[in-house]
């Protein structure tokens, strides 16, 4: 099984990102291309503890947010 690590949704002038790097979870909102994001980046615990649930599954869906959250599961398995 290859691991996800990476999702998105993209509109016009608007990018959501959630990546899986190391022990973080990593959530960018690309609001304006021309400027940095807003970030926000969780450790794999306080995301297990419902950190990010709200907007992930606002930007994305609640069916995204539940796949990460077994990828999350997954990897703290793994070691």
């Amino acid at each position: 099984m290859e691991e996800k690590r990476y999702w998105q949704n993209s509109e016009p002038y608007r990018l959501v990102e959630v990546m899986l790097e190391a022990d973080r979870v990593i959530f960018k909102d690309w609001f304006d291309s021309g400027k940095d994001p807003n970030r926000y980046d969780w450790s794999l615990n306080e995301f297990l503890t419902g950190e990010g649930k709200s907007q992930i599954e606002y930007f994305l869906s609640h069916s995204i947010y539940n796949e990460i959250l077994e990828a999350v599961k997954y990897r703290m398995m793994k070691g």
